[in-house]
């Protein structure tokens, strides 16, 4: 049950809320004076504080900053009957959630209430994902519950010699998780090797997994050691394994199996121990039912199988990766980009990003070269982006206070952008941003 904390020397107006607030299904507590206000504060787990701006002989400025110093993660909503934007702003700017002005509508307050520990509940879930994710690895960017638990399964059968087969589409992270893998494995000391069996014919594909004897054929002037052999002792990652034919896919079985393997044109059996990696991005019960996939190697990898969702299923974390692939380009390209604008966002988000990850980082790297402005705007995104609406999603209700707020010190000002970014105490480029979101331009 959510607990809410009144702080108002109107005990009238206070126990007029407890009983509202109470028959929603909140736990409820009120405070008419600092000292007990401070007092339930420090002893009690509260999740969201109403505070009067004007507190008897208090200033409730004052009050927000010695609770935010006690509580910073306490969402709070200040109760003014001044309804002035410098009041409103100033809060805000110290850091209150939000502000209603007296006489409150309890409708409007309670949901403005239930947004804000909605808020403030998921940037606590947020908090704890980044506290896994870092202890996971740090090249491991999200905040998604799925993947954070398919990386949790990762850690646990890496410590183990099982096979594993990675299935994802492009560009969705199978390379950086096998690396993962490799990394919390019993043969992390040694360098894991890596082969895109997509890249090589058939002859050269075998002849690159299992080396050849010399004499073996016309040019083999001397032993070669296949991946098998240099991966002795270590990890070796096969990509695009479905890529493969039937009689390759054989020998790869016998040497899981085995551990061991034969060079071509050579009779010795090499024993190896080789901790197996497959990825692919083909779905191999169907080359299985087309014959195009032995069903009994399937089946010795099928035992520990890690299936990455794609971007499109893990929307949650596109903005973690702009942040860092911008920040990637600022390094390697000596750049003065800050970010994307609002909008840029906005199409990320509706985006269904088909290449990906892969395709996300691109598309950042070419709209910062283009950039001019140090932020990325709509006519700098790659051409498949215009396909894309970039109309904004229902406004929640917290969109609507600061179109509001912005929409009277805009008034106020007479639209002089300069002067109304200074009273917001904003950059004069945010200001446009939120300005072009709200649809605010004269």
């Amino acid at each position: 049950m959510n607990r809410i904390l009144i702080i108002d020397d109107n005990e009238k107006l206070c126990v007029s809320l407890k009983r509202n607030f109470d028959q929603r299904g909140f736990a409820c507590d009120y405070a008419i004076t600092l000292p007990s206000a401070m007092n339930l504060i420090n002893n009690s787990e509260i999740n969201l504080i109403l505070l009067d701006v004007v507190f008897g002989e208090e200033d409730g400025l004052d009050v927000l900053k010695l609770v935010l110093d006690k509580k910073p993660d306490i969402p709070v909503i200040m109760i003014t009957g001044f309804a002035t934007i410098e009041s409103a702003v100033s809060a805000i700017k110290i850091g209150a959630f939000d502000y209603i002005q007296k006489p409150l509508n309890f409708e409007k307050l309670l949901k403005l209430v239930e947004n804000a520990i909605r808020m403030s509940q998921l940037e606590r879930e947020n908090s704890e994902y980044k506290k896994i994710v870092n202890r996971l690895s740090p090249k491991i960017i999200t905040k998604s519950p799925a993947m954070i638990k398919l990386y949790e399964r990762a850690l646990c059968i890496a410590q183990t010699d099982i096979p594993i087969l990675i299935q994802g589409e492009n560009g969705t992270g199978k390379e950086l998780l096998a690396d993962y893998i490799h990394e919390n494995s019993l043969y992390s000391a040694k360098k894991m090797l890596k082969i895109n069996c997509a890249a090589f014919p058939e002859n050269l594909l075998d002849n690159e997994l299992f080396g050849h004897e010399k004499g073996a054929f016309t040019g083999a002037n001397s032993v070669y050691n296949g991946v098998f052999e240099r991966a002795n002792n270590s990890s070796l990652m096969l990509d695009e394994i479905g890529d493969m034919e039937l009689t390759t896919q054989a020998k790869i079985l016998r040497a899981i199996q085995n551990g061991e393997i034969s060079r071509i044109g050579g009779s010795k059996t090499i024993k190896i121990k080789v901790r197996f990696i497959a990825a692919t991005n083909k779905n191999l019960k169907e080359m299985i039912d087309n014959n195009e996939f032995r069903n009994d190697l399937f089946y010795r990898l099928n035992a520990a199988t890690l299936q990455l969702p794609p971007l499109r299923e893990r929307k949650e974390d596109i903005p973690l990766l702009v942040e860092h692939f911008i920040k990637e380009f600022i390094l390697t390209n000596d750049s003065q980009i800050t970010g994307v604008s609002t909008t840029v966002m906005d199409i990320f988000m509706r985006y269904d990003w088909p290449g990906n990850i892969r395709e996300l980082r691109n598309a950042i790297n070419y709209a910062a070269a283009l950039s001019k402005t140090g932020e990325i705007r709509q006519n700098e995104l790659p051409p498949v982006f215009e396909e894309v609406p970039s109309v904004n999603p229902a406004e929640s209700p917290l969109d609507i206070n600061e179109k509001n707020v912005i929409i009277k010190v805009l008034e106020q000002t007479r639209y002089n952008k300069k002067k109304a970014a200074e009273l917001l105490n904003i950059s004069r480029r945010t200001l446009y941003n939120k300005i072009e979101k709200y649809g605010l331009q004269q």
